[in-house]
């Protein structure tokens, strides 16, 4: 199967309804997201503690280092460390990112409408709808239709996803 070939299947699942899913996920990915965010702050703040005294007092002059697999590196060590932070900060920005643009949506939706999303969608991951409507005190119905018109709204406004 090649997808390249593969025809979309506009009757069944339609751009929009693909959009709309791509908005409940995300928002499902919420923790995630904010664990991601935590964890790499955490790993930076650790990486520049351990690399401290290199980072600040670089070694003058450099040696041409030879690689296990053979190959030569004549990068310092210095310029090493500091691509490791750099790729651990742009890898925070990705996550930093992904969290505005679901904060920028959650803020955008209604007050009910948002304490709906982030129990039943964000914390019970559209589980459990039982559990969630005990701790909203509310009837099943309702968190379906609000979370429906909460995606509707995103959906509507935000017309760019990435």
């Amino acid at each position: 199967m090649n997808w390249k070939e593969e025809e979309t299947q506009t009757s069944r699942i339609t751009r929009e309804s693909l959009q709309k899913r791509f908005i409940k996920e995300e928002l499902m990915r919420y923790y995630f997201y904010l664990g991601r965010v935590k964890d790499i702050n955490a790993d930076i703040e650790e990486f520049k503690l351990e690399y401290q005294e290199e980072l600040n007092n670089p070694s003058v002059g450099g040696s041409i280092i030879k690689m296990p697999d053979g190959s030569m590196c004549s990068d310092n060590k210095v310029m090493i460390l500091m691509r490791k932070l750099n790729d651990m900060e742009e890898n925070l920005k990705y996550y930093i990112n992904k969290m505005n643009v679901l904060d920028s949506w959650l803020n955008f939706i209604t007050k009910s409408q948002q304490k709906i999303v982030k129990i039943y969608v964000i914390k019970y991951q559209c589980q459990e709808r039982s559990h969630a409507a005990a701790e909203l005190k509310c009837s099943e119905e309702l968190i379906m239709k609000q979370t429906n018109r909460a995606i509707n709204r995103i959906y509507a406004n935000f017309k760019e996803f990435s």
